[in-house]
């Protein structure tokens, strides 16, 4: 058994749970537990390139994908760490090019892949749990609700609840809590039920905050709604409340930072996210693009500049087919 391990994670629900149940496989704490954005996979992976085999025998991935500029600096920075004797696994339900499975794989990594489940679903299947006295019910649950929510197929009733409970914008601090509670075998406490109340009162607010916001514009019969991001609202959520009154073909709810999140029912939002430097799934994807200064200049008077330049980008990615 590894006794000293590491944690990196997405900073979603889907992150927390795949984290926590591998706590929970192991029962055992990692040294240190991580939480990042696909965008960033770079920069955190350089953060750990020089770490020694006497800090962490072992380092383990869940619920982060790759994209083409993200692929080879990544496999070479694990490739250096596994020459230390550093085991690593990778557990991730996104889609992966086949060279970049290969290259994984060639490198030493324990890769483990499944799209027919969360990330959390993943970890379930695959990783192999260090404890004997294992609540299969618990486990069904956690991978059930959370699934739910992060592949948006609702079809457990924990699935709106484990969506909200954890979100991008959250501190750090109250991933860890979530993720200290879940990983030792709770599924549910009084606290997780008051954090959602809460944020559900918020959120019949922000609904009303959009509306005035949206851009509806088209390209090639491609309907394309955009939005401003609002830090009381999943992107998810938002999405569907676009989607559905707009009858748009694709919603895009844009940060003021850049981060753009893509929402789908038939369009393929995970090739739109790619081309501009990001990735995901089908029909739920992202991306993070440079604001350029001039428009950073804009938003001094005009606070939603952004929204149209952000239309310009996309428009011009699916301009090209």
């Amino acid at each position: 058994m590894t006794d000293k391990y590491m944690i990196i994670t997405h900073t979603d629900m889907d992150g927390v749970g795949s984290a926590s149940l591998y706590i929970y496989y192991m029962n055992k704490d990692p040294v240190r537990i991580v939480f990042t954005e696909p965008y960033f996979i770079k920069n955190t992976v350089n953060m750990i390139r020089d770490i020694s085999k006497d800090y962490v025998e072992k380092i383990v991935f869940t619920d982060l994908g790759l994209n083409p500029s993200t692929y080879e600096y990544v496999v070479e920075a694990l490739r250096i760490l596994v020459d230390k004797g550093i085991h690593i696994e990778w557990y991730d339900h996104h889609i992966w090019d086949d060279l970049w499975v290969k290259g994984f794989r060639e490198a030493g990594i324990e890769l483990y892949l499944d799209q027919t489940t969360c990330a959390t679903g993943v970890v379930a299947k695959y990783a192999k749990p260090q404890r004997r006295d294992l609540d299969r019910e618990f486990i069904q649950e956690l991978v059930a609700g959370v699934c739910a929510g992060d592949l948006w197929r609702f079809d457990h009733w924990r699935g709106p609840w484990f969506l909200r409970l954890v979100r991008r914008r959250e501190s750090n601090k109250w991933r860890l809590h979530v993720l200290k509670i879940l990983s030792k075998g709770v599924i549910w406490c009084k606290e997780f039920t008051d954090n959602i109340l809460y944020k559900l009162e918020r959120e019949l607010e922000g609904y009303n905050r959009i509306s005035d916001k949206l851009i509806l514009t088209s390209i090639n019969g491609i309907g394309v709604a955009i939005v401003p991001a609002v830090n009381v609202l999943d992107s998810s959520f938002v999405a569907a409340y676009i989607l559905g009154r707009t009858g748009a073909d694709i919603a895009v709810i844009a940060s003021k930072d850049g981060k753009l999140s893509f929402r789908s029912r038939d369009f393929n939002v995970r090739e739109l996210a790619v081309r501009l430097g990001g990735g995901g799934h089908p029909r739920a994807a992202g991306a993070k693009i440079e604001i350029p200064f001039r428009i950073r200049i804009k938003m001094l008077f005009n606070n939603d500049a952004y929204l149209d330049y952000v239309k310009e980008r996309v428009l011009d990615v699916l301009k090209q087919g």
